[in-house]
């Protein structure tokens, strides 16, 4: 360190050692002429920062490369940093350190004494150049209105730094107080460090500034449309339940959803289920108050509930069988179809001499028309299933009921034979 005159002020760049105790940074660089707390963890940078208080207190932050490198090579570092005094140090439970630091002077690394851990290179102290000119000054006020526009934007910016922009006198500090506040990446922050001009620097800080502004400009655009697109969204769900609310005062259905809903309460109650079927039933009738009318789910547990409100789940009428009445209810519907007939008939006839008979059932089969040869006439089954349930359940005096009969590979084709005799 040279020897300064008695009696004369020397800055604190002047001060500066020739040899300092290196810290590496992996965040963002730390500019000169601000104090700032900086948190060492245990192990390497406890030791870098108990070194330098060993040597008189002087710390070099120097930014690393790659900011996933907490060990970097001596190669590995950028080579201009910010001269620091350490001005106070707290002990950490865990082992680290907090330490409040006062940045000086930038300076270059001119060559590694010791590679470390902790890292010692010699280092030469840089000034500023272009201080005083209109150009700095012009750009200087340039800054600072640019600045409140953007702190006036943005919440993050406190009173605080909005009044230690304003109280910076050195055009050189405003650019460096502005570069560190903004949100730009590390290497860019690190290339407004080592700009010793002045002037340069200011520029490269007022075009972050430009970008920032836009940057605000569009992000209140977005905000703007999204509070819209909610106050629409908010306006039509009041009025839909004010809509729901009148159509529930007159008596109206609500909706669709909500009519559908209501008919099969009502009619899962008139058939008054028990047992397993009843909880079933519930738990399927609450799902489908749930679910959302343009799902695909919607409308399988619709048609479920719609199957199980239309099956005969009364118990049937009592049987009374007449075999002269079965025989002139069939003739007098069919014509022909003998061989169809006189089964029918052999069925019933059976049915009446074993009335306590469970599991028979008649059916109808014949070739589809895809099997049949050209030459050969076209199939009766279709008409003969469905014409002839009406006098079957004559033969019999029940009532008739309907349900539906399709291959699982064909299930388009159960709406046409809704009439299947059963």
């Amino acid at each position: 360190m040279p020897p300064s005159p008695a009696g004369q002020v020397v800055p604190a760049a002047r001060t500066l050692p020739n040899r300092l105790v290196v810290l590496p940074l992996t965040g963002k660089p730390i500019f000169p002429g601000m104090l700032t707390p900086l948190v060492a963890s245990p192990g390497a940078e406890t030791a870098t920062v108990s070194a330098a208080l060993e040597l008189g207190g002087f710390l070099g932050l120097v930014l690393t490369r790659d900011a996933d490198d907490e060990q970097p090579a001596p190669d590995r570092l950028h080579g201009v940093g910010t001269a620091a005094k350490v001005v106070r140090k707290i002990n950490l439970p865990d082992g680290g350190l907090n330490v409040f630091i006062s940045t000086i002077t930038r300076f270059r690394i001119a060559k590694v004494l010791d590679a470390g851990p902790p890292l010692v290179a010699a280092v030469q102290p840089l000034d500023d150049t272009n201080l005083d000119s209109d150009e700095v000054q012009a750009l200087a006020r340039a800054l600072i209105s640019e600045m409140k526009q953007v702190s006036e934007g943005n919440p993050l910016f406190s009173e605080e730094m909005r009044l230690n922009m304003v109280n910076i006198d050195q055009p050189g500090k405003i650019a460096d107080f502005l570069a560190s506040i903004l949100n730009i990446d590390r290497q860019q922050q690190q290339r407004v460090l080592e700009e010793l001009d002045v002037r340069e620097r200011m520029e490269q800080v007022l075009v972050f500034i430009k970008k920032e502004q836009e940057l605000l400009k569009i992000q209140k655009r977005i905000q703007g449309e999204l509070e819209e697109k909610i106050s629409k969204s908010q306006r039509q769900y009041f009025l839909k339940e004010e809509l729901k609310a009148i159509k529930a005062e007159l008596g109206m259905a609500v909706d669709a959803k909500s009519d559908e809903y209501q008919r099969f309460k009502e009619a899962f109650e008139s058939l008054q289920l028990e047992g397993e079927v009843a909880e079933r039933v519930s738990d399927e009738l609450e799902k489908f108050a749930l679910m959302d009318p343009s799902s695909a789910e919607f409308v399988v547990t619709r048609n479920y509930l719609d199957t199980i409100a239309t099956l005969p789940w009364a118990d049937p009428a009592p049987e009374e069988i007449d075999m002269k009445r079965a025989a002139a209810a069939l003739d007098a519907d069919h014509y022909g179809l003998d061989d169809v007939k006189e089964r029918m008939l052999e069925y019933l006839a059976v049915r009446k001499l074993n009335p306590r008979s469970r599991g028979s059932i008649l059916g109808l089969v014949v070739r589809p028309a895809s099997a049949r040869p050209r030459s050969a006439a076209p199939s009766p089954a279709p008409w003969v299933a469905s014409s002839s349930a009406s006098p079957w359940a004559a033969c019999v005096t029940r009532p008739r009921s309907r349900a539906i009969a399709a291959p699982t590979w064909a299930p388009c084709r159960a709406r046409s034979s809704r009439d299947c005799a059963s």
